[in-house]
């Protein structure tokens, strides 16, 4: 799924919890900033001026924080891997 993509004041996100980075089947490098809300964890990168969103997965209750950031890990590689058709919980920016 596919959204627009938005700059955001950093500290109305919510909470900063760091980097998350992956190496692609293809060699590449990715990373990504990790915000989280009290729905959402959202991606992207951190600036001068704001956080640039490039998407979120919503977060699920029943499961811990630390399962929840897993998720959006292997969707995220799932994406760069596979491509974003077969990603099923992070709606992503057209930045990306």
């Amino acid at each position: 799924m596919e959204t627009k993509w938005t700059f955001s004041n950093a500290e109305e996100l919510g909470t900063y919890l760091g980097l998350v980075e992956f190496q692609s089947a293809d060699g590449e490098w990715h990373n990504f900033e990790i915000m989280r809300t009290p729905t959402r964890l959202v991606f992207g990168g951190a600036g001068n001026v704001g956080f640039l969103e490039s998407g979120y997965m919503e977060i699920d209750d029943c499961f811990s924080l630390d399962e929840n950031l897993q998720e959006l890990v292997a969707d995220l590689e799932v994406y760069y891997n596979d491509g974003p058709r077969y990603t099923s919980q992070i709606v992503c920016t057209e930045r990306m």
